[in-house]
């Protein structure tokens, strides 16, 4: 199997879910995604082409006192210049300072990233993995495979975070050991933003049980709208996070309007995109997901849904409800939205395995399985701009002899680049 990986990683991973043993499917799933970030193709203007180039400029000659310094800098929020999170600033110094490679931030990123998501996979599949499984479920699980995991490499932090934060939650509230506490705070170490997502989180967590509130405040939630100065007050003060605050907050009349320019500048831009480029993502998460919720609501209000499917759709409303609050900030709107969508759709894999457990009448099954057909037929151009994406920024080599895409580095082909010239 090892050998088939570095052969093909593609075939290797077609392989992955031939495995029953729990350790060799988390083994094999972190080495694909290294050998994945070690194929990684830097397109300018991307933020895995800006790591690379932070790498470059300001970590091939750091000290080891430099290298601490920054790290206190980072810890203290005090830090405003190359990186502010202490994941990202650790796997620059040493790719590029240690081994002398920036290259290898993506590499040692892959394995990080690897290991969390195929922890992740296996705790929403279970010891279902080769169990037979309905088309809808097949879908789904497509969709869980796709959605952020290949393709959150290019952003090195947020979405690796996502990762442990969700491993870190789900575990913790499947088997309530201590230890997975800290798996959510290193999430916080790999982007900071994830010291907000988990106020909302533990917040769904202590209300999981009062079902109707919970329903309640997301239904609420896209009727209400809050301004930054109710939030302003609890904010520690720091240079770090006054400046984030800066570019990531409507916090006046200005802002809104410059906010409003740019929104509208990207709604020409997306003119010229593709469809799926240009709404895949927002229309998955504004329009496909918040129905797939309220078919997950109507089986999250009866009272002998499972545990783990009650944390799964509590935290998802939680999550959702709390980016509709927060529109004030469209990063972190957004950003928490694919959270949010993260738990939902982990319930609808969940919700399939067990929903052979709950007393549902023939035409309401009927019924929910058109929901779920329904919800993946309009998450096609999400498919599709992941698909994009991953087309764009991995090498050819994925397919054959990645050590190839090694030698090659700057000329390497990208496997839209080499369907391009297959086409010409």
């Amino acid at each position: 199997m090892l050998l088939l990986f570095l052969f093909s990683p593609f075939l290797g991973a077609l392989n992955l879910f031939k495995l029953k043993d729990e350790k060799t499917l988390t083994f094999f799933g972190t080495l694909f995604f290294g050998l994945l970030g070690s194929i990684f193709i830097y397109v300018e203007g991307t933020d895995g082409h800006t790591h690379l180039k932070n790498a470059e400029n300001y970590y091939l000659d750091m000290t080891f006192i430099d290298f601490f310094q920054k790290s206190y800098e980072i810890l203290t929020f005090n830090s405003t210049e190359i990186v502010s999170d202490i994941y990202l600033h650790i796997i620059s110094f040493i790719s590029a300072s240690l081994f002398q490679t920036p290259e290898l931030i993506h590499f040692f990123t892959g394995l990080v990233l690897g290991y969390f998501f195929s922890k992740s996979i296996l705790l929403v599949l279970k010891n279902n993995i080769i169990t037979k499984k309905s088309l809808p479920l097949i879908g789904l699980i497509i969709l869980f495979l796709l959605i952020k995991s290949i393709g959150a490499l290019n952003s090195i932090r947020m979405w690796t975070a996502m990762w442990v934060f969700f491993y870190g939650t789900f575990s913790y509230a499947t088997t309530k050991e201590k230890k997975y506490l800290f798996v959510i705070l290193l999430s916080v170490f790999v982007h900071f933003s994830y010291s907000i997502i988990l106020l909302p989180v533990i917040c769904a967590y202590l209300l999981q049980k009062r079902k109707n509130i919970l329903v309640g405040l997301y239904v609420l939630s896209f009727f209400t709208t809050t301004s930054f100065s109710v939030f302003q007050s609890y904010i520690p003060k720091s240079e770090l996070l006054e400046q984030k605050q800066k570019f990531t907050v409507i916090d006046s009349a200005d802002k809104a309007k410059l906010f409003k320019q740019v929104s509208s500048e990207k709604n020409k831009a997306k003119a010229d995109m593709n469809f799926y480029k240009a709404s895949g993502e927002t229309s998955y998460l504004n329009y496909s997901i918040v129905g797939l919720s309220f078919l997950l609501i109507f089986i999250f209000l009866k009272k002998n849904t499972d545990s783990s499917l009650t944390f799964l759709v509590a935290v998802g409303l939680g999550l959702y409800s709390f980016s509709n609050f927060v529109a004030f900030s469209p990063a972190l709107q957004g950003r928490t939205k694919m959270i949010a969508a993260t738990f939902l759709l982990a319930a609808a894999i969940h919700l399939q395995f067990v929903l052979k457990n709950y007393r549902i009448g023939t035409k309401t099954l009927c019924f929910i399985n058109i929901g779920f057909i329904a919800f993946l037929i309009s998450s096609i151009p999400m498919v599709l701009f992941q698909l994009s994406d991953i087309l764009q920024n991995f090498s050819f080599f994925v397919f054959l002899l990645p050590q190839f895409s090694w030698l090659l580095g700057d000329g390497d082909y990208s496997i839209r680049g080499v369907i391009g010239l297959l086409i010409d």
